[in-house]
């Protein structure tokens, strides 16, 4: 493949793979992707760097910042980090929900409907314990955990 569906990767300080793509221009005028890293790429990431094809270079970035690397090979998914950015967007998914579930325990307060105020505490303990959910915490794959997190968001929303 030629120079320009190449990219360089190395992990970064903060522990997220980084991935350079190398600008045509720089290219076209004679400038080599070695040059690239050599600019590119800070002294410490200089020991995991590697020029891959963009091909294989993952395309989902639900996960993006839980992409890792190492010196022969691209970019994968830590999975521990991914469990963790996916407790997260399952908790900025869930902000409105709450909102929704406050106002409708306030109504039935002021109506004086405990049955109804119960109703919403448990659809509230249920919202808050959306991270601890099986289908996030015990996925065993990338892929199972996307499709856990985007029910637990479902069931979240659902509520």
């Amino acid at each position: 493949m030629a120079d320009k569906d190449k990219r360089i990767v190395y992990q970064g300080e903060d522990g997220i793979a980084k991935v350079v793509a190398p600008a045509p221009e720089f290219l076209e005028n004679g400038g080599t992707l070695n040059d690239v890293m050599n600019k590119s790429v800070p002294i410490s990431g200089k020991s995991t760097a590697d020029i891959v094809d963009k091909s294989e270079i993952l395309s989902d970035r639900t996960f993006r910042n839980a992409w890792i690397t190492e010196k022969g090979k691209s970019t994968e998914v830590d999975l521990s980090k991914a469990k963790d950015i996916a407790k997260e967007k399952v908790r900025e998914k869930r902000v409105p929900k709450f909102a929704e579930l406050d106002v409708a325990y306030q109504r039935a307060d002021e109506d004086g409907d405990a049955d109804a105020k119960k109703a919403v505490a448990d659809k509230k303990k249920v919202a808050r314990d959306a991270t601890k959910n099986t289908k996030i915490t015990n996925a065993d794959s990338v892929d199972k955990l996307k499709e856990g997190m985007e029910d637990v968001i479902k069931e979240v929303n659902d509520l």
